[in-house]
């Protein structure tokens, strides 16, 4: 009886109990491999749905419109027993690092084909009974340094076509039990090495359908994962052209190499002092190790003076090279060329000096030429420049004489020089501009003139001047500026003193010698006939002041004082040589 009792209770509180396959709308639940499960696909729900029993193990959400996973999404729903979260094409865009919270017997989740940009690294911590956890098909790009918590129980991790570009050599750090890894067609390039060397248990690594540019920095990897037999799939290279689609396994390992890098330090330019000692070099970059060779003007380097040295690094090295006694014949462009078994590079330094003005240097005999050549122009432009002023003084000084008188003589009054026996005829020349410096301060005086005292125009003798005025400088006294010179015709052979009757030159008185001054005439008498002119000398309208006496031929004066018996004016001839007259 007592059994009987306690199973009609128990059977009586099962049918008051509310069923939990009696999932409010739109959810439908039901028992699926042992799992009470929720089922709430494509019904456009915005969040996890909060009206579900707490003792839902399975919950699919795929194809709904949840763009994000806010902190504790599903433990504020009361769905704190999950053990599985399928999440598929639902839009998700942010996940909260607390979203799964306290979901502590969760083992699988599910995040494809959403729009995951970015993945905290403590998104899923907490979740230590984590086994499955599938990221396909979202934009991660990159996955940092530990990007997954501990997660000790992990063993398939899937992140196909994600767009990774790089993976840290640790983001898998943290999952120590990894058995299976999917990083298909994603956009790796290379990868290394050390980001699976602490997988002890890993047994599948699918690494198809990436871009691999089989490189030196892949080497080490491809060593790596053909020894590992991990792969089911031969990968192929995509890069360089060279060996595009080729398999690991058929490339030699020498044959993932670096093209060389060759870079100009300190700079692409390197000044340096004549006579003095520089270096510069190139920094080299390639593996397998390139070899350097350094050109000069695109030909081989073998000076003597010129040292390379070279400073091996783990993947570069440093190649100087130092010249020694810098002179022109080393300025110019040196080539640091780096080769090795794919490619070549090279990279140009030019040396130059600073720039100097220098002078051809001249030959004794061309010194010579350019001395003369040079005393020659200083010459003319000399004599150009004192004609220059000559013109320039002259053309000053006629237009100043045409309006001031003559000057003068220091010796004879204006009456006495009336009384002179013979013509005077003075002339300025004028007309050839020229004025020839006399003295120091010629520039300051009047153009000299010229007084020339003439007789019949016979044979005449021309005598120089006097000593006083033969030179260049003035004589001590104020003579002016006259210069007379006197012209006598003069027969040797003949001397008629008496026709000169009015000069002092008597035969019965013993003449003076008179030097450089003119004998002046005796006083007229007044009861005798004067037969000289006593007019002095004319001066016409154009400014010459030249008297011509009558000559031989009879032509009778012009003056009305003249005598009529007076035909001529009779020549005296003296008997000693003509002196010279200053005025």
């Amino acid at each position: 009886m007592a059994v009987v009792f306690v199973l009609m209770l128990t059977l009586a509180l099962a049918l008051a109990a509310p069923d939990w396959t009696d999932c409010p709308s739109p959810c439908h639940c039901k028992w699926i491999s042992g799992k009470r499960s929720a089922f709430c696909k494509k019904q456009g729900l915005a969040g996890v749905p909060a009206y579900l029993d707490e003792g839902i193990q399975v919950l699919d959400l795929s194809d709904n419109s949840i763009t994000q996973l806010p902190k504790t999404a599903f433990q504020s729903a009361g769905l704190i027993n999950l053990q599985r979260i399928y999440l598929m094409h639902s839009g998700i865009r942010e996940v909260h690092p607390e979203a799964f919270k306290d979901l502590t017997i969760l083992v699988e989740i599910d995040l494809s084909d959403n729009n995951i940009v970015i993945l905290h690294p403590d998104t899923f911590y907490g979740n230590e009974r984590l086994r499955w956890l599938y990221l396909n098909r979202n934009p991660l790009r990159r996955l940092s340094r530990a990007q997954f918590p501990v997660l000790p129980h992990l063993r398939n991790l899937e992140l196909e076509q994600c767009q990774l570009q790089f993976i840290h050599k640790d983001a898998f750090v943290h999952l120590t039990a990894l058995e299976s890894l999917n990083l298909k067609n994603n956009l790796l390039r290379n990868l290394s090495e050390a980001t699976f060397m602490s997988f002890a248990h890993l047994k599948t690594l699918m690494l198809d359908g990436n871009p691999w540019r089989c490189d030196c920095e892949l080497r080490g990897f491809r060593n790596w994962f053909l020894t590992s037999k991990l792969y089911s799939v031969s990968l192929l290279c995509f890069e360089p052209e060279i060996l595009a689609d080729r398999r690991w396994e058929d490339v030699e390992a020498w044959e993932f190499a670096c093209v060389p890098q060759a870079f100009a330090f300190p700079q692409q330019q390197v000044q340096a002092e004549a006579g003095g000692n520089v270096s510069f070099g190139c920094h080299v970059i390639g593996d397998p190790e390139p070899k350097v060779s350094w050109m000069f003007e695109g030909h081989p380097i073998n000076h003597t003076w010129l040292v390379i040295e070279a400073e091996e690094g783990i993947l570069d090295k440093w190649v100087n090279i130092t010249v020694y006694n810098v002179s022109e014949v080393d300025v110019g462009f040196y080539t640091c060329i780096a080769k090795n078994a794919l490619d070549s590079a090279e990279v140009n330094v030019s040396l130059v000096l600073p720039e100097v003005v220098t002078a051809t240097t001249l030959s004794k005999s061309d010194s010579v030429v350019v001395w003369w050549g040079l005393i020659v122009m200083a010459v003319v432009l000399t004599l150009s420049t004192v004609i220059t002023v000559s013109a320039v003084c002259c053309a000053r000084k006629r237009n100043s004489m045409r309006t001031r008188n003559m000057q003068a003589s220091v010796s004879f009054t204006d009456q006495e020089k009336k009384l002179l026996d013979v013509s005077i005829a003075t002339t300025t020349d004028r007309g050839t501009g020229s004025c020839e410096a006399i003295g120091p301060d010629m520039d300051m005086m009047d153009p000299p003139v010229h007084i020339t005292i003439e007789r019949e125009p016979l044979p005449m003798v021309v005598f120089p001047p006097p000593p006083e005025f033969s030179t260049s400088t003035l004589p001590a006294g104020a003579y002016g500026n006259i210069f007379i010179s006197v012209s006598l015709s003069r027969d040797p052979n003949f001397v008629d003193v008496s026709r000169c009757p009015d000069l002092l030159d008597l035969p019965h008185r013993q003449k003076p010698v008179y030097h450089g001054m003119a004998t002046l005439p005796r006083r007229p008498i007044p009861a005798a006939i004067p037969n000289y002119d006593n007019m002095g000398p004319r001066v016409t309208a154009g400014g010459s002041s030249t008297l011509s006496l009558p000559d031989e031929a009879g032509v009778a004066p012009t003056l009305k004082e003249v005598p009529p018996q007076s035909t001529k004016v009779p020549l005296c001839v003296p008997s000693q040589p003509s002196e010279f007259v200053s005025l």
